[in-house]
């Protein structure tokens, strides 16, 4: 190494991001964001926090030619207590202790105002340790600590092999993770990538760990999918699985000629028993194969749910897609929503932000180095509207159902 190599030179060749000195920044300026993906969101209060993922920025006006993407080593923060709008947002960062991970799983105990984070990839397989649960929990005014969480019973937890790309989902008092993959870049010492089966959940009020497959998961093997917890369907809520595909255990998987789950035919399951079912969805059926896609949902006011669904990847025909949806229950009828201006994407996240409106966050397109039409990566999307914007609006009205689906209703 050249010993006139400044320190911050040397944490900006090793990719780690906002070390003292570094020029790249976990949350650069709005004219410097290129792209960010892998990352997980969720909303506690008046805040959005944002855990993980890669980011493509330019310094001194270019793309890095050493490493085109980054992992970030922050958490973030998006204040949504006023308006603003996606390119004048200033986003706050906040001091991860724990190595920088992608693709984890993020679970939210709403009551105890807390979340969770764990398994995940290591981006380029940098900094690997000993995996462990993570717990943040915020201060209230948009910033908050980590903290490692101890499991009861510590020799299941160890046991489990951390994956990515797994299906993630969380109920009012447990964390769920249905299938993923195990590999080098998940799990320290790993050696080969593997198809996990089954179903791994935590109880976040006693931190016990369930480990399971036969009768305990909803699907042998799945990767690529995305689930949602509704609270208001069945005596303990019901978990409704969308898309992604099926590898077997053995042998490497191979996601664009492994079987794919379509989206007419949805699997809900009931998070305490297990049980599982399956009911047939009517309507605008968004197409597939598709892998990671983003869902979130909102209860409306007449009694019904409704959730969207946005992006993601065919994996068979190897394009990635631009439009949206809204699944409404009880009908199991799906909507065709307006295609998102800023391009197609997989990777992204999304939320419920204020009252009726789904904040989508990062997705790419391409390779790191093709901009982001979206400024910071964000996006929003107004559920009663049924329109695309670059406005966060605090003041809006309350949420009700778009009126085509209130048609869809009506008729009967």
């Amino acid at each position: 190494m050249r010993s006139d190599l400044s320190a911050s030179g040397v944490f900006a060749m090793l990719g780690l991001g906002c070390a003292v000195g570094a020029e790249l920044l976990d949350a650069p300026s709005a004219g410097n964001f290129v792209r960010r993906d892998a990352a997980r969101a969720t909303v506690l209060g008046d805040y959005v926090y944002v855990d993980g993922g890669e980011l493509s920025q330019l310094v001194d006006g270019k793309i890095s030619s050493y490493r085109s993407s980054n992992q970030v080593n922050s958490t973030l923060s998006i204040d949504i207590s006023k308006s603003w709008t996606t390119s004048d947002l200033v986003i706050r960062t906040i001091p991860r202790p724990s190595p920088a991970k992608a693709n984890v799983a993020l679970w939210t105990d709403t009551a105890a105002g807390v979340f969770y984070s764990w398994g995940g990839k290591y981006p380029f397989g940098l900094n690997m340790v000993k995996d462990a649960l993570w717990k943040f929990t915020p201060d209230g005014g948009g910033g908050g600590a980590w903290s490692k969480e101890e499991p009861t019973n510590p020799t299941l937890f160890t046991a489990l092999h951390p994956s990515e790309q797994g299906v993630s989902a969380y109920t009012n008092d447990t964390g769920i993770l249905i299938g993923g993959l195990a590999t080098g870049w998940t799990e320290l010492y790993r050696g080969h990538t593997q198809t996990l089966p089954g179903m791994v959940t935590f109880n976040m009020k006693t931190k016990v760990w369930q480990n399971g497959t036969t009768g305990f998961s909803p699907f042998p093997t799945l990767v690529g999918a995305s689930a949602h917890y509704v609270p208001s369907f069945g005596p303990h809520g019901l978990v409704l699985v969308f898309g992604g595909h099926t590898p077997p255990v053995v042998g490497l998987p191979d996601l664009p000629t492994a079987p794919f789950v379509d989206l007419r035919n949805l699997t809900l399951f009931d998070p305490e028993t297990k049980e599982r079912y399956w009911q047939m969805a009517t309507g605008s059926i968004p197409p597939t194969p598709r892998s990671f896609f983003c869902v979130t949902g909102c209860q409306n006011p007449a009694g019904g749910y409704e959730i969207f669904l946005f992006g993601g990847q065919n994996q068979r025909d190897r394009f990635n897609y631009d439009d949206a949806y809204i699944l409404s229950l009880p009908g199991f009828v799906w909507t065709k929503l307006p295609d998102t201006p800023a391009g197609r994407r997989r990777g992204a996240t999304c939320v419920p932000v204020g009252k009726r409106q789904v904040l989508t966050i990062g997705g790419i397109d391409g390779d790191w180095r093709s901009a982001d039409p979206a400024p910071q990566g964000l996006q929003l999307f107004d559920m009663t509207a049924m329109r695309w914007t670059d406005a966060y609006d605090a003041n809006a009205a309350a949420y009700e159902q778009a009126d085509v689906i209130k048609r869809w209703y009506s008729s009967g």
